[in-house]
């Protein structure tokens, strides 16, 4: 089921009114709805369109996670011994499957009877279908795995990267990739870039694209605040996970390149990994502690002041196939807050901003275009807000998930099961 990312939607008609009354549908995640604004969009369309949900988590459960229930969505966590634990976690790294994980999942579909499984990215998927469930099952590819763990490794120790390179090197997540999704009943990815690579792949896969697109209604129980008014300071704002293929290090090194005391630089989201630590180094050797602050991970109303409290949004992926075929949430999240927001040039992302004239692109990886950037914004700064309420109108009049993903997602979910 095919939509258009550059808005040309009308608002669906509610001639059915539950079009999927009655379904039972069941994700298997490795993190819970909690952690994954995709899921908890496709929890709210399920459950307005009538159907039951649940969602199995078979990797570590978080404190969020020790709930019945996720906005309507019921919980299901079994909980494993320490040493099974760490077998399954080891398994579906090497393996992509667990038979502990397996075993979890034909549990739920034992006790919870589900008509569709979803399974959230490769790690699980491997599981799901080695369940062998007479439900159909759905594939939803949240990344391009097969570029994305070839991307994190480099940020790995030698030791590690050369461990994991070993059984998650680029031909066989390719392989493995293709096989489930020859397996699945139906694959959904995240941008028309990454369904048009899984067509050429697999010529006769089920297919549909539900962007990473918010929902009308974001941010709307957090009132906006106005920029910082501190004088002489140009904020700019990140918020999302720290990986290498983010493009965080070109932010560094540029803020370097500039030396421009104006220029303060907030990066939300710093989770310990190998990473985030390289990154720290990296900030410290270049003396740009004093304009560029990490800070851990913080709570939804805060990211949004943190983003209202900002001049520019910044989403500066590095270029490489995984960021080349995927969405993230933040771009959206930043336009819905009415922010101006500059972005590599990777197509899925630069395509939307330059489509709602909602900030500026810089060259993707490249620290002096990202300078240049800077600079033109720096020097623009009186057109910033005009940039950022069409982005706002851009969000809320043509891409947005009510428009776009939703009436791909039920079509597409209809189809398969019938209803």
């Amino acid at each position: 089921y095919a939509v258009s990312e550059t808005g040309d939607n009308s608002d669906p008609q509610d001639s059915v009114a539950k079009p999927l009354a009655g379904l039972r549908i069941l994700h298997v995640t490795l993190d819970g709805p909690a952690h994954n604004p995709r899921m908890l969009k496709e929890n709210r369309t399920y459950l307005d369109a009538g159907a039951r949900v649940a969602a199995l988590i078979v990797g570590q459960r978080r404190d969020d996670d020790l709930h019945d229930d996720i906005d309507g969505a019921a919980l299901i966590a079994y909980r494993l011994p320490r040493w099974r634990s760490l077998r399954a976690k080891i398994a579906s790294q090497a393996l992509f499957r667990s038979r502990d994980f397996r075993g979890h999942i034909e549990r739920a579909i034992r006790e919870w009877s589900p008509d569709v499984i979803q399974a959230h990215d490769m790690f699980v998927a491997g599981s799901a279908l080695a369940a062998r469930p007479a439900t159909p099952v759905i594939l939803d590819l949240h990344e391009h795995y097969p570029a994305a763990t070839e991307v994190y490794r480099t940020a790995y120790p030698k030791a590690k990267r050369a461990l994991f390179g070993t059984f998650q090197h680029r031909r066989r997540m390719e392989r493995i990739e293709t096989r489930y999704v020859g397996r699945s009943d139906l694959t959904i990815t995240v941008t028309e870039e990454a369904t048009e690579r899984i067509i050429v792949k697999c010529p006769s896969a089920n297919t549909a694209t539900v962007p990473n697109v918010e929902r009308r209604d974001f941010g709307a129980g957090i009132t906006a605040s106005s920029p910082s008014q501190e004088v002489g300071v140009f904020r700019l704002t990140y918020v999302g996970s720290f990986e290498n293929h983010r493009g965080l290090d070109t932010i560094v090194r540029a803020i370097a390149r500039l030396d421009n005391p104006s220029l303060h630089v907030e990066l939300i989201g710093a989770r310990d990994s190998d990473y985030v630590r390289w990154l720290r180094r990296e900030i410290d050797r270049l003396e740009v502690g004093d304009s560029v602050v990490m800070h851990e991970w913080i709570p939804s109303d805060a990211v949004s002041r943190a983003i209202d409290a900002s001049d520019l949004a910044l989403v500066p992926h590095a270029p490489n196939d995984q960021t080349n075929a995927t969405l993230p949430h933040k771009l959206f999240q930043y336009m819905a807050r009415g922010k101006p927001v500059l972005v590599s040039s990777c197509p899925p992302i630069a395509k939307h901003i330059r489509a709602a004239d909602a900030g500026f692109v810089f060259a993707a990886g490249d620290e002096h275009d990202w300078a240049r950037a800077i600079t033109e914004a720096f020097d623009h700064r009186a057109d910033l807000q005009r940039l950022g309420e069409n982005g706002r109108r851009y969000v809320t009049e043509k891409m947005n998930w009510e428009l776009v993903s939703q009436p791909s997602l039920i079509a597409a979910v209809a189809g398969l099961t019938g209803h």
